[in-house]
């Protein structure tokens, strides 16, 4: 599969990117400066990888993953909106502030950012994925994963695209967590993770039980 990520040259992005790469996928890196993409591919050094700018990422295949800084999302995503039209859109992004050093998530209007992304792009079918992955452990091409992926959207066979994405990761499983709507309780999970992250000195993902 073709995969373009805005955003690509942040830890989240690259270790997506790696990834996808690693499992057979020609991935796209994104920036706002192209050159900064070519130099995240020649760090990651793996010939599935290309990098150029965000418009060249949002073209570059059916599915385009949003790794981008929260404040941004959706002004990036509004600058390439025509660009994504018809095209699957995975928002991983995180909304969160630390408030005393204490992360907190923040809810925007629309609810959840995947709702306010699916909003702004009427032409494509938004998926929420990939939220609770840490960004490191992706990145290391040693590091074994072995994490559920809670998934979700409102367009079935967009759905479906992205969940059979997310399973050829070795270590990573996707779980059908329903509609877009649920996209708010994705979010509002990562500040937890954090939390505990730092209390146990580990990186922490999610595993749900009971589910063959």
């Amino acid at each position: 599969m073709r995969v373009g990520i805005l955003g690509g040259t942040g830890e989240a992005g690259r270790g997506v990117a790696l990834r996808l790469a690693i499992a057979g996928h020609e991935v796209c890196i994104g920036s706002r400066a192209a050159e900064r993409a070519q130099r995240a591919c020649t760090r990651l050094d793996h010939p599935a990888l290309s990098g150029g700018d965000n418009d060249s990422a949002a073209s570059f295949g059916d599915v385009v993953v949003v790794a981008v800084p929260w404040e941004s999302a959706h002004r990036i995503v509004a600058e390439v909106g025509d660009a994504l039209a018809d095209r699957v859109v995975v928002s991983m992004v995180n909304a969160v502030v630390f408030i005393d050093g204490q992360p907190e998530p923040v809810v925007p209007p629309s609810g959840s950012l995947a709702l306010g992304m699916q909003a702004q792009l009427h032409r494509s079918h938004v998926v929420a994925a990939l939220h609770h992955v840490p960004a490191r452990s992706l990145g290391e091409r040693d590091t074994v994963l072995d994490f559920d992926v809670l998934t979700c959207g409102d367009h079935r066979p967009a759905l479906d695209l992205v969940m059979g994405l997310v399973d050829s990761i070795d270590g990573l499983r996707a779980i059908d967590a329903g509609g877009l709507v649920n996209a708010a309780a994705l979010e509002a999970l990562t500040p937890l993770l954090i939390s505990l992250n730092r209390r146990y000195r580990t990186r922490t993902g999610v595993k749900i039980g009971g589910i063959e």
